[in-house]
Parts: C-alpha cells; sequence; structure tokens
C-alpha cells in the first residue's frame, strides 16, 4: 500500500489552521474612538488632504525664499559683422585741424561678455505681509482640512450608532421569535390534546412565522450596517465586527453637563471665520505698504573680450565690476489706494457679521442639543423601565398559558403590549443615539 506524502497527512490540519487563523484575522473588536482613529488612518480622502496641507507649507517656504539673494550668469558672444559709425561734430576737439564733421567706427569685430549679476532685496515692506498672509492661508487650509475630518468623524460615528442600533432591533427580533416559538410550540401540544381550537393554533403558527420573518429582516439590517461601517473606516467588507460600545439606559444620565456660551469658542467654523477676517486685515495692510519705497543691494562682476578675432587665450580680456543701492518708490498706487482699503473693508465688515451670527447658531445649536439630549436620556430610562415590565409580564403570562390558566387571546393581547413597549424603546434608542451624536458635535469633540 502507497503511504501518504507527507503533505498529504499535515494537509487537514493545515487547512483547518489556516480557516481558523482567517476567521481570527477577520473579526475585529472596535469601540467608536478606534473607529474613528482607524478612519482616520485609512481613508483616501483625508490623505488627499494631507497633500494638500504639504502644498501649502511649500507656499510658506517659497515666500520666505523671495528674501534669498538672485545670483545669475549671463553670458553673450557678439560678432559685429558692420561696427556702428560715430559722427564727431566739427571742433569738437580743441587744436582740430578740420571744420568738417568726422565719421569713425569704434570697437572689434568681436565682443564677449561674461558676467555674474547679483540683487538682494534690503527692504521690501509688501514682504512681511505677503508672508503673513500665506501663514494665516495655511492655517485657514488646516482648519478646513479640520472641518472635513470632523464630517468624516461624524460619518463614522453614525455608521457606528446605526450598528448599535440594528444591534437592539435583531436582539428584540429574535427575543420575539424565541418566544413565539415557544407560544407555538405549546399551542401544537395543546391541538394534538385537543385542549385548542384549530384558529388559534393556525394564529400561533403564523405569529411563530412572522416572527422569523421579522428575525430575519433584522438580521439583513444588521449585516448591512456593519458593511456600511467597514466601508466608512475603509477595511474590508466582510470583517466581522464586534462593537465593545453599548447603549445604556442607565449610564444615559452620564452625558448630561452643563455647558455655557463659551463652548463653541473652539468650533472650527468660528476659528475659520477669525482666519478670514485675519485675511482681510492683513490684505488692508498690504495696500498700505505698497505705497512704501523699496531698496534694493545689486552688484555685477563681468569680463570683456574685445578684438577682431577669436583667440579667447590671448590678452585682450578686460574686467569691470560695480556696485549699488536701488530705490524704487510707488507713484501710481496711491490713486487706487481708497477704492482697494475699501474693498477688503467691506469685506472684513461682512466677514465680523457672520462671525457674530454663526457665534449665536452654535450657542443656540449647543443649547438645543443638550436640551433634547436630556429628554431623549429620560426617554430611554423610561422606555427601558417599560420594557423590563412589559417583558416580565409576558414571562407570567407565557407560564399561565402553559398551565392553561389563560386564553391564546390574552397572550396575543399581551404580546401586543410587549411589542409596544418595544417599539417605544427602539425608537428612544434612535433619539438618544442621535442626540448624543448631535450633542458632542456642538461641543466640538468631533
Amino acid at each position: 500500500m502507497k503511504r501518504p506524502s507527507l503533505f498529504g497527512r499535515f494537509a487537514p490540519a493545515l487547512f483547518i489552521g489556516l480557516l481558523v487563523t482567517t476567521g481570527v484575522q477577520a473579526q475585529r473588536r472596535l469601540s467608536l474612538n478606534d473607529a474613528l482613529e482607524l478612519g482616520l488612518k485609512n481613508r483616501y480622502d483625508l490623505q488627499a488632504d494631507a497633500v494638500s496641507l504639504a502644498l501649502t507649507e511649500n507656499s510658506i517656504q517659497k515666500n520666505r525664499n523671495n528674501w534669498l539673494p538672485e545670483v545669475n550668469v549671463s553670458g553673450d558672444v557678439r560678432y559685429n559683422t558692420q561696427l556702428q559709425t560715430t559722427v564727431i561734430p566739427a571742433g569738437a576737439f580743441p587744436g582740430g585741424t578740420g571744420n568738417g564733421e568726422q565719421r569713425l567706427a569704434f570697437g572689434t569685430r568681436n565682443s564677449t561678455i561674461f558676467a555674474l549679476n547679483l540683487t538682494q532685496p534690503l527692504y521690501r515692506p509688501e514682504a512681511k505681509t505677503d508672508l503673513a498672509i500665506v501663514q494665516n492661508n495655511g492655517a485657514l487650509e488646516q482648519e478646513k482640512n479640520n472641518q472635513r475630518k470632523t464630517n468624516v468623524k461624524i460619518k463614522i460615528a453614525k455608521a457606528y450608532l446605526n450598528v448599535l442600533l440594528k444591534e437592539i432591533q435583531r436582539g428584540i427580533a429574535q427575543a420575539d421569535r424565541q418566544r413565539y416559538q415557544q407560544y407555538f410550540d405549546l399551542s401544537a401540544g395543546k391541538y394534538k390534546l385537543g385542549a385548542l381550537l384549530e384558529a388559534d393554533h393556525l394564529t400561533a403558527q403564523l405569529n411563530w412565522q412572522n416572527s422569523q420573518l421579522t428575525a430575519q429582516k433584522a438580521e439583513q439590517s444588521y449585516r448591512l450596517a456593519q458593511t456600511n461601517l467597514c466601508y466608512e473606516v475603509n477595511i474590508p467588507a466582510d470583517t466581522s465586527l464586534v462593537l465593545t460600545d453599548r447603549i445604556d439606559a442607565g449610564q444615559a444620565e452620564a452625558y448630561q453637563t452643563t455647558t455655557g456660551a463659551d463652548s463653541v469658542a473652539d468650533r472650527t467654523e468660528i476659528r475659520q471665520l477669525t482666519l478670514q477676517l485675519t485675511d482681510y486685515r492683513l490684505r488692508e495692510q498690504k495696500v498700505l505698504n505698497a505705497l512704501k519705497p523699496t531698496l534694493s543691494l545689486y552688484g555685477n562682476y563681468s569680463t570683456q573680450f574685445l578684438s577682431n578675432s577669436f583667440n579667447y587665450f590671448s590678452d585682450s580680456w578686460f574686467p569691470f565690476n560695480y556696485f549699488g543701492l536701488q530705490l524704487k518708490v510707488p507713484l501710481s498706487g496711491q490713486f487706487t489706494k481708497k477704492t482697494n482699503l475699501q474693498t477688503y473693508q467691506l469685506q472684513a465688515r461682512q466677514i465680523e457679521l457672520n462671525l457674530h451670527q454663526t457665534r449665536a447658531d452654535l450657542t443656540n445649536e449647543l443649547r438645543t442639543a443638550e436640551t433634547e439630549l436630556t429628554n431623549a436620556s429620560r426617554n430611554l430610562q423610561s422606555t427601558r423601565a417599560s420594557l423590563d415590565v412589559s417583558r416580565q409580564i409576558s414571562q407570567l403570562q407565557q407560564e399561565q398559558y402553559r398551565l392553561g390558566a389563560v386564553l391564546y387571546s390574552n397572550v396575543l393581547d399581551t404580546e401586543g403590549s410587549l411589542q409596544t413597549a418595544e417599539q417605544n424603546y427602539i425608537e428612544a434608542a434612535y433619539h438618544y443615539l442621535v442626540a448624543k451624536l448631535n450633542y458632542e458635535k456642538a461641543l466640538g469633540k468631533y
């Protein structure tokens, strides 16, 4: 008999180990904070925003480079096919012999110049303002990036909380299916013994089948919510997530805090408007600085070859150099100063008004969110208490039905009350999750 190979003997074990390892890797425990950090790390749109910030920083460095001296080397090789004629008027030179003008052609056929030029700005009033504007724009771009991060965090938080909500709905649907399964089993036994009408038996069967369909839909919604959360944090869609956060009605009051109007001062909306206001103020200053003179140092070192030949190794090289200060005083800017200043002043005034209104809006948003969270947490606690009582009554009713003390119609009435309590709890949990998210958003936690 042929003995199995080494791979054949260990292949089943390796295959089972691979399946176990894959299952462990695919399952991931995730808190809300973990989901937020993972999403910020993995999402491609936020990585693109990081590149945008790098470009902004590059603009700042580019502006700083404007203070560096400008140094360039130039070369000019010229061959004069016809020399320029110069006319010397008669009597230009004392003691001349002739009375008529003289025409002379000065120069050489070959005129080659190599030069080193340097320009160094010494005083440019606009330069400091330009740098401040670029830096302010960089800070504004950072705030816009923070705003985009906030929007992404909110989407991730909504997806995470939606999974928690669907988990509650799934748990309730599974509990309902289990109860209706028990009712159906009891009804089937009673029906065989002739202690239950056929209509009640069929009703129990229909309720059980409907509860199975409801549980199936709840499971599908839960899986879909998990898939959407995987998408928002940019991880494989088949990852099995185990959320560690829970909706606890007993801890709902822990999120209640007293906040003042100053709590909105750190919101990115306020910081963005403040930076926009700073930008217009800086541009006003730039208009005024543009009217001030500028001063630059310049210098040149050149060597010139003058000869009728191209023998660059001869002694026909003649160096020369110079340096100087250049002062420029703008004159035409005086005519446009008033209109340019008025433009930026009006824009700054507009931003100031928007800033006041935004502060009022955010303060009202915070107060409204705090009130809604307070109400939602109370409703969550109340509906949870009602749900617990309804479940106790349902258990008692089920036991009485088992003993034959109540009719199935009474059981259905109790189940109707329990389903109402369950629906109220799900609705309260939904409003609580929304209110909690809006409250933390209003505080600037995202």
